[in-house]
């Protein structure tokens, strides 16, 4: 059974700036996700601790990162993206972290996420 990709608006909208090409990059790397799932290992995705996951892939000649989270139900949801650069992969990272806290603050609160403060 394959696991179903839901784009963030962030990973959204940097696909929605590709290049037919550069979209062909990035649906190679979601279908392998969709087929594999929690199974998709390095090089092609890595564990960063605490659920958080990244896909790691070459897009438009630059290297990519994806970050994603795996919910029940074969879900997979992705978080942010960024050009990978030594200098910026820890603030990206914190970055991808605070958005998955946000996140499942929202789940767990879902009447604060759409503005009901019941």
């Amino acid at each position: 059974m394959r696991w179903a990709v839901d784009f963030s608006p962030e990973v959204r909208d940097w696909y929605a700036t590709l290049t037919p090409t550069g979209r062909a990059q990035v649906r190679r790397v979601v279908m392998l996700l969709e087929e594999r799932g929690p199974t998709l290992a390095m090089p092609h995705s890595r564990q960063l601790g605490e659920g958080l996951r990244e896909l790691r892939f070459t897009c438009e000649g630059m290297a990519r990162r994806v970050t994603y989270v795996l919910e029940p139900a074969r879900h997979a949801i992705t978080l942010t993206t960024f050009r990978e650069q030594r200098q910026n992969e820890k603030t990206e990272i914190a970055r991808a972290r605070r958005a998955l806290a946000a996140r499942r603050a929202a789940q767990a609160n879902p009447n604060t996420a759409r503005g009901n403060k019941s």
